[in-house]
């Protein structure tokens, strides 16, 4: 409490005001204030927020985050030692928080998958519709007769992939709907909590002698003693019982995460997870928060097994789609007439992204993507490699004096999907007629910056500056995933590496992105020698 009080009475010297000014600019009386500041009373932890508001008309700024988090650090210790049945109602309402904002985040997550997997039906459709219009040119090709089946194969393992995610989103909502029974049985917790608080005060204003004894005021609150004794013994029970159920949110919060990684290794070993117990509570409105955390971790385990197994499925199709574009290339290596060589190229394209698609999706589930390179790849090799991915790819021009740099072999994947991605973006919002420059520099400092430069119609600041943050901080899944879906991945690609982006206005109009490779990117010599053990790619390296 000494800690708290001493840091209390720091803020308010230093602020400079009156006890009245105090009360006008927190909107707490100067009474209970007054408690506050000689510890004779621990406020609520809203408390703080209302002293973050007084700062902030009084000095016209709000304490910095490091600050906000040790005053509210200073003020739970106290809150453990004098008040610990409040501090275990905030414990447990923290855990509760965190696991219904995991929840919301995986809900947001579902929509973009879902939003992703109708894009690919949208861009499958379109591929079965190109391979129809080849199969009626060519007849009884038995080339295309294979590939229509390896397209068959991975139309159904599309097909398998929706229906576990609508199952998926199903049981999401109906432990979202679980949140709201935490919800009403915390503002329970905290109206009984401040009942017997008003209890305690009392008792204290007669222990420090703020109510006269003998006066009416002392008969009233004698008179309330074998009540404040009943609200003592039942905040002594659900101390128990909360430092129970903090000990289990604690333990599944722990284990949860080891649980998803043996699922994604393939491991599907039971493992116990903490349960709190229908019934193990007496006090009705715990054991609804108990069953609700119950529900809650139920849902957590549910989510790992299914992205575990959406993983899977995502690496079977990618698996299918190399195949078909091993059999395309054939195809396209023997055809002679200019047309079906056309039409062969646009089912490459779209097999081609429709690969692009599920390594985006792995990545969204945290997955590698696909199997590294095991020795360093020429820049100028990557982004070819990078320009054969895209459908308008006679619309990049490489700069003519690319600096002469390898890439190690273990960011050569990333970095190809990255730049394409990029690239995607480039000629996608600007004029078809227009073309997108690729230029490139060594750094004094060994790093190597990569510019990308198209001539759209540019972005506001505000869209720029959202972007880059995205793209800096690209953890939180949310909404506007499905709107940038590549420029997610990018981000998330960028942080396996440590490489920095950024998009800034072009000074000839459009949008320039900056694509910094750090030192730990590029070879160094230590690849040179070892075996190519890359599968399912074609970058040349001559």
């Amino acid at each position: 409490m000494t800690a708290w009080v001493t840091r209390l009475r720091e803020f308010y010297t230093h602020l400079g005001m009156t006890l009245g000014e105090f009360e006008r600019l927190a909107g707490i009386d100067a009474t209970t204030l007054s408690r506050y500041l000689s510890g004779r009373r621990l406020p609520e932890i809203s408390f703080i927020s209302k002293l973050d508001d007084a700062i902030l008309a009084r000095t016209h700024s709000r304490m910095g985050a490091e600050v906000r988090a040790s005053v509210r650090e200073l003020y739970l210790a106290a809150c453990r030692t004098y008040e610990p049945q409040r501090y275990q109602v905030y414990m447990l309402v923290d855990a509760v928080a965190a696991a219904q904002e995991r929840a919301e985040r995986a809900e947001e997550a579902v929509w973009e998958l879902r939003a992703e997997l109708q894009a690919e039906q949208q861009r499958r459709r379109e591929l079965e519709m190109s391979l129809h219009q080849l199969e009626v040119r060519v007849g009884s090709d038995r080339d295309l007769e294979v590939v229509r089946q390896a397209m068959a194969q991975v139309v159904a393992e599309r097909d398998r992939l929706e229906v576990q995610w609508k199952q998926h989103s199903a049981e999401l909502v109906a432990a979202l709907q679980q949140q709201h029974v935490v919800v009403h049985a915390h503002d329970q917790l905290v109206s009984e909590l401040r009942a017997a608080e008003q209890l305690l005060d009392e008792h204290l204003e007669i222990q420090w002698g703020t109510t006269t004894p003998g006066s009416a005021d002392r008969r009233v609150s004698l008179s309330k003693a074998p009540r404040r004794r009943w609200g003592l013994r039942l905040n002594r029970s659900r101390r128990t019982a909360l430092e129970q159920l903090r000990m289990e949110a604690e333990r599944a919060a722990s284990e949860l995460p080891t649980l998803a990684s043996r699922f994604a290794t393939g491991d599907t070993t039971p493992l116990a997870l903490p349960s709190s117990a229908r019934g193990v509570h007496a006090d009705i409105e715990i054991s609804r928060v108990a069953d609700a955390m119950d529900n809650v971790v139920r849902a957590a385990v549910r989510l790992a097994v299914e992205q575990a197994m959406f993983a899977n499925l995502s690496r079977r199709s990618q698996g299918l789609i190399r195949r078909q574009l091993t059999l395309i290339s054939g195809l396209e290596s023997r055809e002679n007439d200019p047309e079906r060589l056309n039409s062969l190229f646009q089912i490459d394209y779209l097999a081609g992204r429709m690969r692009r698609n599920g390594e985006n999706l792995l990545a969204l589930a945290g997955e590698e993507p696909a199997p590294v390179w095991s020795r360093p790849i020429p820049l100028t090799d990557v982004l070819r490699a990078a320009v054969t991915e895209l459908e308008h790819y006679k619309r990049i021009e490489l700069g003519a004096s690319l600096p002469i740099a390898e890439i190690a072999g273990r960011a050569v994947n990333d970095l190809v999907y990255l730049l394409a991605e990029l690239l995607e973006n480039a000629t996608s919002f600007s004029a078809p007629d227009t073309t997108v420059q690729v230029t490139g520099h060594a750094l004094p400092d060994g790093r190597l910056l990569i510019e990308i430069h198209d001539a759209g119609i540019g972005l506001s600041p505000e869209e720029l500056a959202a972007i880059n943050e995205r793209l800096a901080s690209p953890l939180t899944v949310d909404i506007s995933v499905s709107r940038r879906m590549g420029l997610f991945v990018v981000g998330r690609l960028s942080q396996r590496h440590g490489i920095r982006i950024q998009l800034r206005p072009s000074d000839s109009g459009g949008t320039t992105a900056l694509v910094m490779l750090p030192v730990g990117a590029l070879h160094n010599g230590s690849e040179a020698g070892e075996t190519d053990t890359q599968t399912g790619s074609g970058y040349s390296t001559a």
